[in-house]
């Protein structure tokens, strides 16, 4: 378990002046206008547009006003001189037909009004002050002046690393007019509580564009969402994200970042804050149409006037998504035509042919993320180890040091445990901490690294680190001055059986250092990296009895903390909807057994056995996200992390995960058919869904040839379902129609001699599979897929993906949900 505990900042606050020049690709409703863009009483900004609303392109420009009683005393992205007069730099003064350049100025109020001259100048002709001074009220944003008429951000769709489930992504590209960085009138994006992370920001566009700049207005609250102190925009062109530049980091204005005709579908902004969150409020971008519908493998393809509110992706009611490293039958349709319930023509009218249907052996991952810890970490001289003590010398009664580790209480030690106790607890953590380190070769944790013992801090004992009774039970991965430690209370102390538990918060500590990643994890990476230890040295692959729960309800995500939750939803990343709460009381979130599922290894194991023995490793070491899937994306693309998800749930449907298979079976089986409900939380309000027996295989319903998933247990993101078939024959054909998006199917069956056989994933149309060897118990399972990796917050959490399932050949109905097709 984790004991995550607050820390706090200094709060700093900076008044800052913004970057706002732009080029601009269409011609603005005024030829030249004036914006004021923040006002604090003394002083202003403001933003000058010059528009070239001529037939020729024009080199040079410049313009004029006067005022009353303000004046300018600072200026940017364009000469000033004069009462006033400003011209063009050198890099902004080349305006085709149509384009604008902006340019920013601060002043004061010199004890009167804020005045909106009118702007003057040879391409102003028919120049009107365009705005009123904005005030903090949001209808008075609205007044001042739009963003231009080429701002793209308004057709793409927002997608990001993570959202706070408070802020929404919408914000970031509503059209609206900050007045400062923390006027949410028309809401914000943040990402708090994602501290000293690179989080992003995604705009899909369903068409390329040719990109003339960006701007950005930060969101910051002087709290726990602050400016970056690092932001760089990125594009993708076609194979991988590049890099466009830095962004200004100025609060309370649009930060500008020329893109100088970039042709693309998808930008990204990436952001970091050294000590606390970050966020958007406004972001902003240049462009015109610049061809056709974009086939990058993850392009949306829908119209603006189709265009999805959320902050995902859009629904498959506006595209047909397509992944080009799946491979693909030849009537499966790949279009930017929406996708609906009914199939397309192509997909059942002739008959795919024998090679389509043969077994498909899945490639291998290139790279294959296959890291070695040993490549950048050598061993420790735990000779040379000295003892932190952390806390001060007068709390501390005791200090006992054995190989890696120092074992530390206080004056109130519970008189239960001896001196052997403490020595049997130090004996195992060295014993396995070695074999971690030194066979394993994984890196020690920030005390080792820094030369001392690891601390074992006794609970409840008077120390520093808490304010507990010496009779409270527990044990806990903490951290002290920003080292991370292991609490622990007198019980597993004196309790043998305990060493697993112990051995696993020491984990804690080893990926602790290592930076944070989600909280599941945390979690399942801990175990599975626990397994491999036993597995190593003693060849039991056993697991635990909650590594079932992924299999038994494989509609939950693979980023999933406490499982399918009492509403329906499911638990996010970092326990996203698990803790919630109504007037102070609690609510009881998930349910019986599978509120365990963060710490399930099916995942890491997956990655170990199917992608490198080293990918788990890769992930802590090179993992830049704090959602794994958004990291191995990084690492392999986002083409081969969707065929990863879709294997990874092919793969659960067989329980094919090589020398684990065996220890999978075991919890499996002993959960099997298992009916669970709604776990209640002492004195928490319950939200008893019903009964759920737990299996494999989701319910569905008959029409005709069609066949309706059940919605309680349709896929979350990520997730799946697996529908068994009966079949006769030596030929599988289904039609699949996806109704959400990012949606694929897999036929696959155990065949009689025990081998697991797999079609080819499809993404819609038809999937065909010829049945070569007889399959077990004449069935076939369709593993239907939602392969969307990014999760982007509530709406993500939420959503269940639909889909139908046309029986075309070879299948007579379904199987019975509650055999064992598996075996």
């Amino acid at each position: 378990m984790l004991n995550h505990k607050l820390k706090g900042y200094r709060l700093a606050t900076m008044l800052g002046l913004g970057l706002m020049a732009a080029t601009w690709g269409s011609a603005a409703s005024a030829a030249c206008s004036y914006t004021v863009t923040n006002s604090w009483g003394a002083g202003f900004t403001a933003a000058i547009r010059v528009t070239n609303d001529t037939a020729a392109t024009v080199n040079g420009w410049q313009v004029n006003w006067t005022y009353s009683k303000n004046t300018v005393s600072n200026a940017w992205n364009a000469q000033l001189s004069g009462n006033y007069s400003a011209k063009n730099l050198g890099w902004n003064g080349n305006l085709r037909p149509g384009q604008s350049a902006e340019f920013g100025v601060q002043g004061a109020t010199n004890g009167g009004a804020i005045e909106v001259p009118q702007i003057t100048g040879t391409l102003c002709s028919a120049a009107v002050a365009s705005s009123t001074p904005t005030t903090s009220s949001r209808a008075s944003s609205a007044a001042s002046v739009a963003p231009a008429a080429d701002n793209i951000a308004t057709l793409a769709t927002a997608t990001t690393s993570y959202v706070s489930p408070w802020e929404t992504i919408r914000a970031v590209n509503d059209n609206s007019n900050p007045a400062n960085s923390n006027d949410k009138s028309a809401g914000a994006y943040g990402n708090w509580n994602n501290p000293n992370s690179i989080q992003w920001v995604q705009y899909n566009w369903p068409q390329n564009y040719s990109l003339s700049s960006t701007q950005i207005y930060w969101f910051d609250d002087n709290g726990g969402v602050l400016t970056p102190t690092r932001a760089y925009i990125e594009y993708w062109n076609g194979n991988a994200w590049v890099n466009a530049g830095n962004v200004p980091l100025v609060k309370n204005a649009f930060n500008t970042l020329a893109l100088n005709g970039i042709v693309t579908s998808r930008l990204r902004v990436s952001m970091l804050n050294a000590t606390q969150s970050t966020g958007i409020l406004e972001w902003r971008v240049a462009g015109a149409a610049a061809g056709a519908i974009s086939s990058s493998p993850s392009s949306v393809a829908l119209t603006s006037s189709s265009r999805s509110s959320s902050s995902i992706a859009p629904s498959s009611s506006a595209r047909s998504s397509v992944a080009s490293s799946i491979a693909l039958s030849s009537s499966s349709v790949r279009s930017s035509t929406p996708a609906s319930s009914t199939p397309a023509s192509s997909s059942s009218s002739s008959a795919p042919s024998t090679a389509q249907c043969s077994a498909y052996d899945f490639p291998k991952y290139e790279p294959d993320l296959n890291y070695d810890f040993r490549t950048d970490f050598g061993q420790v001289d735990t000779s040379k180890f000295k003892v932190y003590n952390g806390c001060p010398a007068n709390t501390i009664a005791g200090v006992k040091t054995k190989g890696r580790f120092a074992f530390i209480w206080g004056p109130n030690r519970n008189p239960s445990i001896t001196d052997a106790d403490i020595d049997r607890v130090l004996t195992n953590l060295n014993e396995d901490a070695d074999y971690i380190h030194n066979v394993m070769g994984w890196p020690v944790d920030k005390l080792q690294a820094e030369g001392y013992f690891s601390n074992i801090y006794l609970y409840g004992s008077g120390l520093c680190t808490d304010r507990a009774a010496n009779t409270e039970k527990g044990g806990w991965q903490s951290g002290i001055n920003g080292y991370p430690m292991v609490l622990l209370s007198y019980y597993p102390v004196v309790t043998p059986s305990e060493r697993g538990g112990i051995t696993h918060e020491f984990i804690h500590t080893i990926m602790a250092t290592r930076g944070n990643k989600a909280a599941w994890f945390n979690e399942g990476g801990n175990t599975w990296l626990q397994m491999n230890l036993e597995a190593s040295r003693t060849g039991n692959y056993g697991v635990g009895f909650l590594d079932a729960t992924s299999f038994l309800a494989p509609h939950m995500p693979i980023e999933n903390y406490s499982g399918w939750l009492q509403d329906g939803t499911f638990g996010g990343p970092n326990a996203e909807g698990v803790d919630r709460r109504v007037n102070g009381q609690q609510i009881s979130t998930w349910r019986e057994y599978l509120g365990g599922n963060q710490y399930n290894a099916a995942f890491p194991h997956f990655l170990g056995i199917h992608v490198s023995k080293g990918a788990n490793a890769w992930i802590w070491a090179k993992g830049s996200h704090n959602h794994i899937l958004r990291s191995l994306a990084g690492g392999v693309g986002e083409e081969q992390t969707q065929r990863m998800i879709m294997e990874f749930r092919a793969r659960q449907a067989m329980v094919d995960f090589g020398p684990w298979t065996n220890g999978f079976k075991g919890p499996i089986n002993s959960n099997w058919g298992r009916t669970i409900n709604a776990e209640r939380i002492p004195g928490g309000i319950l939200q008893d869904p019903g009964a759920h027996r737990l299996t494999f295989y989701a319910a569905t319903t008959q029409e005709g040839t069609t066949l309706i998933p059940s919605t309680t247990t349709l896929p979350g993101w990520s997730g799946a379902n697996q529908i068994p078939l009966k079949v006769t024959g030596n030929k599988v054909r289904v039609n699949f129609q996806p109704i959400g998006q990012n949606m694929r199917v897999q036929l696959a069956y155990r065949a009689a001699d025990g081998s697991a056989v797999y079609s080819k994933p499809v993404t819609n149309g038809e999937a065909c599979l010829d049945l070569a060897k007889a399959p077990k118990n004449g069935v076939v399972v369709a593993v239907v897929s939602n392969v969307d990796h990014l999760y982007n917050g509530e709406e993500t959490r939420t959503r269940k993906h639909d889909y139908r399932l046309q029986l075309l050949e070879g299948v007579t109905g379904t199987a019975t949900l509650y055999d064992k097709h598996y075996q």
